[in-house]
């Protein structure tokens, strides 16, 4: 709980916050930038001084310093509903397990700005969550520190000329998605109601649209960032241009904390897609064979997605496929370029039909629930028939220990980095992935398995670390392996920025050191994705 009130009233003294409309010239110094705004801090001051003893951070000191300076609402400490709230909406058990000193709730980046100050003074760690989606623990969760809650910053603004839309970094997709559909409009951005906006696009953003647009980070107009001097920044093509590079596809939290995203956005009504699903091992061969065929048409228009998976309801292994297309079809019919899809005998399942964008979102969200055990794993080949086959049998054999563990819902996932997703990729001066422009097709593939016990996180990480080790294997012995780790899909035990090639590494080092000249969010951030290899290291 916060300490006493007549602690705070002895060690902190607030003045009337400064007026934050420049920020350029605040100082390195995070005590001398918080006086700057009128914010005083004793203990601060001791600390600096060597008069207390620093071993160890000052979260404790960090999170009073936090309620005291933006007010207790914006602070949530454990005992406190809004605590509860913001450990619930995480996505996966691992990381709602978490428990963090205190959430902060900003509602601007002047909080923000204000919240990584102190974090600095106090050395005390800090993570960010947009909407809490990635799977493992301390990716958004900061345990024993603070984790930054973007919840009340979830403004969705589109623009009066309806070009574009303001978006705030607590927004899920669905939130999005059913705002612009009030103007008859959309975005390139996630397939997923529950994943957020932050998260998604800063890993660079997979979406029903990128054949014609590229990836979400690819439709970016611009950002406002705060940096770990507190400075708050404007980025886009004209101005930082490097930093605004380094943010498309570059990952969250090695250069600062994006507090808005301007996208593009177009014109959009009801769109056709939705699920078909069999059982696997009968129509496998003509769904693989499908896939291979549906990549060499190149249709920018279309998407789709096949998955094969283990049902313990049905003891047995499924085939589904997600297919969309912007344009809407009558009931009972689909774009000619999915014929060959539509002709896999013993369709069990077919959902798809003409709805609303945000509707087909629900409908993949509905298969990733939350509130179980999650871990996603990822590697990228070249789109190969027999490889395609191959790794299926491997991801069966590897399953077969821990598709029956309690909760457990293993998935393979097939995805096709279309030549048409390369080539919109370089729009705009290009992102960080390494891959745009690229050849292609890929194969990309993510590994998804849910479970519900942590007694067996072991067994079904070991299984899944076999996976890949198996498939890099044979890729590599059949010349078909490729180096790109897609961010949004990559374990904690992946290096994903290393993927993107050493050339654009070092160019991201480099904006990050320029950026962050004292690796703050190297130091002080630590949970997710950063230059110095995985998260954690495989044992």
């Amino acid at each position: 709980m916060l300490l006493p009130l007549w602690w705070l009233i002895s060690t902190l003294v607030p003045s009337t916050l400064g007026d934050s409309s420049s920020s350029s010239d605040f100082s390195s110094d995070p005590i001398i930038a918080l006086e700057k705004r009128g914010i005083t801090i004793n203990r601060l001051n001791e600390i600096a001084l060597g008069l207390t003893d620093r071993n160890g951070c000052f979260c404790s000191l960090a999170c009073d310093a936090l309620a005291g300076t933006l007010g207790g609402d914006k602070i949530s400490v454990p005992g406190q509903e809004a605590y509860a709230n913001s450990r619930a909406r995480f996505w996966s058990l691992q990381q709602s397990s978490t428990k963090p000193k205190c959430f902060v709730h900003p509602s601007d980046a002047e909080d923000v700005s204000i919240a990584i100050l102190i974090s600095r003074a106090t050395e005390c760690p800090f993570a960010i969550k947009g909407a809490g989606h990635t799977a493992f623990k301390g990716a958004s969760n900061s345990h024993g520190g603070i984790t930054i809650d973007f919840v009340q910053m979830n403004q969705v603004i589109p623009s009066e000329d309806r070009k574009s839309v303001a978006i705030g970094p607590g927004n899920t997709w669905f939130d999005v998605y059913s705002v612009l559909e009030n103007f008859n409009l959309t975005m390139v951005g996630g397939r997923t109601a529950t994943v957020g906006v932050s998260g998604l696009t800063l890993g660079g953003g997979i979406s029903f649209f990128s054949g014609q647009y590229g990836w979400t980070c690819d439709n970016i107009i611009n950002y406002e960032v705060v940096l770990a001097s507190g400075e708050i920044l404007t980025v886009d093509a004209n101005t930082n241009t490097d930093l605004f590079w380094a943010l498309r596809g570059g990952g969250g939290g090695n250069f600062g904390i994006v507090t808005q995203f301007v996208a593009n956005t177009f014109e959009q009504g009801l769109m056709w897609g939705g699920f078909l699903a069999w059982e696997m091992h009968s129509s496998k061969t003509a769904l693989v064979n499908a896939m291979i065929n549906y990549a060499k048409m190149e249709d920018p228009k279309s998407a789709l997605i096949l998955s094969f998976s283990y049902v313990q309801q049905y003891q047995m292994w499924v085939a589904s496929l997600i297919l969309d297309h912007p344009d809407p079809r009558p009931l009972g019919s689909h774009p000619e370029v999915f014929d060959e899809l539509f002709n896999v005998e013993n369709i069990f399942l077919d959902t798809t039909r003409t709805t609303s964008h945000s509707n087909l979102t629900i409908e993949i969200a509905n298969t990733t629930p939350p509130d179980l055990r999650q871990s996603y794993w990822t590697v990228t080949t070249r789109l190969d028939k027999q490889l395609a086959f191959d790794i299926s049998t491997i991801f069966e054999e590897e399953m077969e220990v821990i598709r029956d563990f309690k909760g457990c819902l293993p998935a393979l996932v097939y995805q096709v980095i279309t030549t048409p997703q390369l080539k919109a990729m370089t729009r705009n001066g290009g992102n960080a992935l390494g891959i745009g422009g690229g050849e292609g097709p890929l194969m990309l593939i993510n590994l998804a398995v849910m479970w519900a016990l942590a007694s067996d996180d072991g067994a079904v990480l070991t299984g899944l670390y076999n996976v890949i080790s198996r498939i890099e294997t044979i890729a590599q012995q059949r010349g078909l392996d490729h180096p790109f780790l897609y961010v949004n899909y990559a374990s904690q035990f992946q290096d994903p920025l290393a993927s993107y090639g050493a050339e654009n590494k070092a160019r991201l080092v480099k904006i990050s050191k320029k950026y962050d000249p004292e690796g703050v969010f190297q130091k002080l951030n630590p949970g997710y994705f950063k230059f110095d290899g995985a998260p954690m290291q495989w044992q």
